[in-house]
């Protein structure tokens, strides 16, 4: 092969490597399905809560337990459900909350993810929690099953979010709450198809049964919002960041 050739290999094979470490590592597999994400996300099970996510127990109870606890303290033991839960990072959040005497349902695609979120569970709260591998635009749950619904750091990675939206409030009960949250960090516009602004985000949850619905700067690539299943059609709006 001559040396120009060699180049123009050289050249195809960097640009091969650059356009896997986009969809694999920045997109983490969202052009590529549901079951793309979850096997990247099995790939680093063992290493996630600990080396990539950092996460602390105290910060957990502050930024998440604790809220949703109050959130749900006039609900006798309610039925949380925690959409694409990987580890189980809101069941262990809330399991810790002296206030929360309800149960959580992990529902995710990714068994590696699941199982170590099991394996890390206090064996006291073992049979408050429970982990489902379903896809989670189509639940198998009745409808309105749940006091409440959770899906955190997931919903741009999945083919729609507004029917994993519309699914999540068909298994939640009227006058339920719904958590979720929306990627604004500086890689967020990189997932290409699957980004919103704060203006779009805002109009999608505007179009859904939703009231008292409240966006909130949370983490520094996140958003939060917080919202109440509508009990009957009415006036609804976003207000927040």
């Amino acid at each position: 092969m001559t040396p120009e050739g060699w180049v123009v290999v050289l050249l195809a094979a960097i640009g091969v490597g650059q356009l896997a470490y986009w969809e694999l590592v920045l997109c983490e597999g969202a052009h590529l399905g549901p079951r793309v994400v979850a096997a990247t996300y099995d790939w680093v099970a063992r290493r996630y809560d600990a080396d990539i996510k950092h996460f602390d127990p105290v910060v957990e109870s502050t930024i998440l337990g604790l809220p949703l606890a109050t959130a749900l303290i006039e609900v006798d033991a309610p039925r949380v459900l925690d959409l694409a839960a990987g580890t189980g990072r809101t069941a262990r959040a809330l399991v810790r909350e002296l206030a929360f005497d309800g149960s959580v349902v992990n529902v995710d695609l990714a068994t590696r993810m699941l199982r170590t979120g099991r394996d890390a569970l206090p064996a006291h709260a073992a049979e408050r929690v429970g982990w489902l591998r379903a896809p989670v635009d189509q639940l198998p749950f009745a409808d309105a099953a749940f006091d409440a619904v959770v899906c955190l750091e997931a919903l741009e990675f999945v083919p729609d979010a507004e029917r994993v939206l519309r699914e999540a409030l068909r298994v939640l009960r009227p006058c339920g709450v719904l958590l979720i949250t929306h990627r604004v960090g500086p890689y967020a516009r990189l997932i290409l198809g699957h980004y919103l602004s704060r203006t779009d985000f805002a109009a999608l949850l505007g179009r859904l049964p939703l009231n008292d619905i409240r966006i909130e700067r949370w983490q520094v690539e996140y958003d939060l919002a917080w919202a109440i299943r509508s009990a009957e059609s009415g006036e609804r709006g976003a207000r927040g960041v």
